[in-house]
């Protein structure tokens, strides 16, 4: 996974979900960074701001279904300069540079950790490249070499921040916005939903339901709200409208504005290391397929 560097003994991460519309297995994924590697889209992000792979490397360990279990990539961020765009402040006059085309300006980089056998990637969250623009490099870049609409790029959601919701005192409106839905382990009704959505072959589901203030909407476990808050923490977001406590004031809960906060503690272990591990931890009991 190329040199190891020192890190601090405890590291915060975000996750991203990337999901194959189509077949589902660890090969798929590899296939799919493989292409990002070799064609390596520039991305803009705004402006004259654009971002591409810096290097991207497989992890040296092979497990025995033979696929690497991470795959290291670095992506940069940097300004492209146009030549026709300087400006001489002390003269205040327009000037016309020579630029070398290969040449950029104030580049950042950032390291991220992927694990194809559960699609999922880690990336510092003290980053000076964000997490917005992480999420928007990945789906362009993968519309772009993999063909539109064949993969989803996702936030991974702050689990308690969705328990919040399906556990408040009332709820007066839910408004979920899904994407294609992976094989996430699930059961009784959640798991029914899950597999209906699925049957329709839906790029994205929607669903908006409105209660009023005094009818709030009944949420029992096990039922359709709890089944597509969970189903968001990886796969859409959803925003609720909600009195959490008794007496207490009504608020509107974003999920897509509390990204999962990964603590990972990396004594003994070097941090790529005990990142795979956690997500793993965390994600690794989810069912793939098999080509």
């Amino acid at each position: 996974m190329g040199k190891i560097k020192t890190a601090k003994r405890q590291t915060i991460w975000n996750v991203i979900n990337i999901k194959s519309r189509g077949i589902q297995t660890p090969q798929t994924y590899i296939h799919a960074f493989e292409c990002l590697k070799e064609q390596d889209p520039l991305i803009q992000l705004r402006g004259n701001r654009h971002m591409s792979i810096k290097t991207m490397s497989q992890a040296s360990y092979i497990e025995k279904e033979g696929y690497p279990r991470s795959i290291l990539v670095k992506l940069s961020a940097y300004d492209i300069l146009d030549s026709d765009k300087f400006y001489n402040k002390r003269s205040k006059e327009n000037v016309s540079l020579y630029l070398d085309p290969d040449i950029v300006a104030n580049e950042s980089e950032i390291e991220l950790i992927f694990v194809p056998k559960i699609h999922r990637f880690a990336m510092p969250k003290s980053s000076k490249i964000s997490l917005k623009n992480v999420l928007k490099y990945f789906q362009e870049a993968l519309d772009k070499t993999m063909g539109a609409n064949s993969f989803d790029v996702t936030i991974v959601k702050d689990k308690d921040v969705i328990q919040r919701i399906f556990s408040s005192y009332a709820i007066y409106s839910i408004e979920a916005d899904l994407t294609y839905s992976n094989r996430d382990p699930s059961q009784n009704f959640q798991a029914v939903f899950d597999q209906k959505i699925r049957e329709m072959n839906p790029t994205q589901f929607k669903m908006n339901i409105k209660g009023t203030k005094d009818q709030p909407l009944e949420a029992p476990s096990d039922g359709l709200i709890e089944a597509a808050a969970n189903m968001s923490e990886s796969n859409g977001y959803i925003k609720a409208r909600i009195r959490e406590q008794e007496g207490g004031k009504v608020t509107t809960i974003n999920t897509e504005r509390y990204p999962l906060n990964m603590q990972v503690n990396n004594a003994g272990d070097d941090i790529y290391t005990a990142t795979y591990n956690e997500l793993i931890n965390r994600f690794g009991n989810e069912p793939t397929e098999h080509e």
